[in-house]
């Protein structure tokens, strides 16, 4: 004998025949869940509300309540709820309100037993289907909420991680500052200013990420005009001679790039703050910034100031900041140029 198909499913059977009632209880309860009788149309509304079926079957003439009104009670209720009429009328009006009511299938009595156990393994599978997806659904959402949790906790602790690094760098700022005013030899003051402007420029970074939503990437043009305006007020003091010109594209950098190229960028300015202008002469230092095509970008700085006289060989150079600057572009795996030829001109392509 063949297995018989087991839904995992509650069927609703209103019918006020007990006769009746008790042949489909004998049918139909082997394959489903749960089966539940009603006797006429208002104790089935009572067993609807109590129970929730997932399949209501039932007879159209009932007393107290008919099928029909039922049906119309629970469509209100649930208008997706699965419902099969089985009556001895074949009147057009039953049948065309039952259309109405949306019922999923209209059989007459004599019913054929396999018309109706077709249907119900239709409807079952339906039901299975739609369980299951929103099932799946519920399970991707409840992902996702633990997912959006875990990462909004490693944001709260990664811009704590920013935080601290750039209150730390700060302090470190704060303590070269201090020896730099207990020492007197000039060379030595300048060396200590020096390690000031680097370590602000590395702070600068975790600033801004701190302030920002995206803690992977920093926007440059943001960055490069905090930092420059940091390194002019530096070494300006009260003198308004010299002018910053910015022409930066709008470029988030990840940290590998960006916290080099603001270290680069630091070095340059600090020599045309430092040499470019003697005797507070008027000049104008650029920052500019470019997509050169595809991922390859462009970071030129320059002035237009005295210029860099006789042979320079940047390789062999004993400055320390041209040194920093052609370890910093080896890093970022770029190409260095330069031109003395209108003041001072540095030019850097490197992809992002």
């Amino acid at each position: 004998m063949r297995d018989i198909l087991r839904h995992d499913i509650t069927v609703l059977f209103v019918e006020d025949n007990e006769t009746i009632r008790l042949l489909y209880k004998r049918l139909i309860t082997p394959r489903v869940k749960k089966f539940l009788i009603g006797e006429n149309g208002q104790d089935g509304f009572d067993l609807y509300k109590k129970y929730s079926p997932d399949v209501i079957i039932t007879d159209i003439s009932m007393p107290i309540m008919d099928g029909l009104e039922m049906i119309r009670y629970i469509k209100a209720d649930n208008p997706d709820v699965k419902v099969i009429v089985m009556s001895a009328y074949s009147i057009k009006e039953y049948f065309l309100e039952a259309i109405n009511l949306k019922v999923n299938g209209y059989l007459i009595k004599p019913v054929e037993v396999k018309k109706l156990f077709s249907l119900i393994d239709e409807l079952a599978g339906n039901i299975l289907m739609k369980r299951t997806l929103e099932e799946k659904e519920l399970k991707r959402r409840e992902a996702e909420d633990r997912l959006k949790k875990s990462l909004d906790e490693k944001e709260i602790l990664l811009k704590e991680v920013h935080h601290r690094v750039k209150n730390n760098m700060q302090i470190i700022s704060s303590i070269l500052k201090m020896q730099q005013r207990q020492v007197e030899d000039p060379k030595l003051k300048e060396v200590l200013e020096e390690s000031q402007n680097r370590i602000r420029s590395m702070a600068l970074v975790h600033e801004n990420l701190y302030s920002t939503k995206n803690l992977a990437k920093i926007l440059f043009s943001n960055y490069v005009k905090s930092m420059a305006g940091n390194l002019s007020r530096t070494f300006s003091g009260s003198q308004n001679n010299i002018h910053l010109h910015y022409d930066v594209e709008d470029v988030y950098m990840p940290l590998d790039i960006g916290i080099p190229c603001g270290l680069i960028i630091n070095e340059l300015l600090s020599n045309s703050f430092k040499y470019a202008f003697p005797d507070n002469r008027n000049g104008t230092i650029s920052i500019r910034l470019k997509n050169i095509g595809g991922d390859n970008y462009e970071l030129i700085v320059s002035d237009n100031g005295i210029g860099i006289y006789g042979s320079f060989n940047i390789e062999k150079t004993k400055s320390l900041g041209m040194k920093i600057v052609t370890k910093l572009v080896q890093q970022i795996e770029g190409s260095l140029d330069y031109d003395f030829s209108n003041g001072t001109t540095f030019k850097i392509t490197f992809k992002i």
